[in-house]
């Protein structure tokens, strides 16, 4: 298992309180309008959106802090309807690569913790995805880096 660091990244993004369970309901087309708004505000997209889950324990009823992000260069113009333009916090992780289908991404975080706990390391309340490929038409298709914090 490698550890690794990942430097503050600048980002446009929004910040939303939710759950697991009405997640979906709660983001709406918003990873989509980032890219608009990106574009808007005379931002280049610079890699895979970034989400941030800060205070989420698996349990489907916790409300905890979501950060849609996407990385961009540039200098905004104009305003940012709403978003911010900030950097990520430095964060210290382990990660893996998930497969296909965003349905079944509960066994992929099921089998880092274990690794985790196996390895004798300390989560922290943040993980975060980042989703390298998106296909919406056929989902199989996905691939996704999930990180889990350390301490």
């Amino acid at each position: 298992m490698e550890i690794k660091t990942q430097a503050p990244v600048q980002v446009l993004s929004v910040n939303i309180k939710t759950s697991l369970a009405t997640i979906q309901k709660d983001t709406g087309e918003t990873p989509m309008h980032l890219y608009d708004v990106a574009t808007k505000a005379g931002l280049v997209p610079a890699g895979p959106q970034i989400w941030r889950y800060v205070g989420a324990d698996g349990n489907k009823d916790t409300i905890f802090s979501l950060e849609m992000a996407l990385p961009v260069s540039g200098v905004a113009i104009g305003t940012s309807l709403g978003y911010n333009l900030s950097e990520t916090p430095s964060f210290k992780y382990v990660s893996t690569i998930h497969h296909g289908s965003w349905d079944n991404l509960y066994q992929t975080y099921a089998r880092i913790i274990a690794e985790l706990q196996t390895n004798g390391l300390t989560m922290t309340d943040e993980c975060r995805e980042v989703y390298t490929v998106v296909d919406m038409e056929n989902p199989a298709n996905n691939i996704t880096e999930v990180q889990m914090g350390i301490q």
